[in-house]
C-alpha cells in the first residue's frame, strides 16, 4: 500500500498539473444567432467588389480620378484593402445617386409653378391667352 500511495502520489500532482495547464490554453467556444443581412453581404461582397473594380476601369471614371490627383492603381489597391461593410456603404451610394441626373419631383414642382402662373395670367388679363379654357363670360 506504501508503495502504491509513493508512486500515486507524483502521478496525481503531474495529471493536476497537465488538467491545468490544458484547460489554460483553451478558449471558450459562444455561439450566436447570425442575421441574414450579414450572410447577404458576405455573399454579395465578390459581386460587389467586382462591381467596383468594374467601374474604376470605365474611362470616364478613370478621368475624374486622375483630374483630382488619385492614382490608378493605388484606388484599386485600396479597393481590394476595404472591408466588407465598407464595400456596402460605398454601393449603396453609387445606387442611391440619381440616374438621370434631375430628380423627378424637381420636374414636377417646376411644372406646377408653370401651371400656376398660366392659370393666374389666364384670369387676370384681359385678353384671354386660352380662350377654351375661359369659362363663358355673360
Amino acid at each position: 500500500m506504501y508503495a502504491f500511495q509513493k508512486t500515486a502520489k507524483p502521478i496525481s500532482i503531474l495529471a493536476v498539473i497537465l488538467f491545468l495547464l490544458m484547460s489554460t490554453f483553451n478558449q471558450l467556444a459562444a455561439a450566436a444567432m447570425v442575421g441574414t443581412e450579414k450572410l447577404l453581404i458576405s455573399d454579395r461582397n465578390p459581386e460587389t467588389r467586382s462591381y467596383l473594380q468594374q467601374m474604376m476601369s470605365r474611362k470616364e471614371i478613370q478621368e475624374a480620378l486622375v483630374a483630382r490627383g488619385i492614382d490608378l492603381q493605388e484606388a484599386k489597391i485600396r479597393i481590394d484593402s476595404l472591408t466588407d461593410s465598407e464595400v456596402e456603404q460605398i454601393l449603396e451610394k453609387i445606387n442611391d445617386l440619381p440616374a438621370g441626373g434631375i430628380d423627378a419631383a424637381f420636374v414636377l414642382i417646376i411644372v406646377g409653378v408653370i401651371v400656376v402662373l398660366f392659370i393666374i395670367v389666364e384670369y387676370t388679363s384681359a385678353v384671354p391667352m386660352f380662350p377654351w379654357f375661359q369659362p363663358e363670360r355673360n
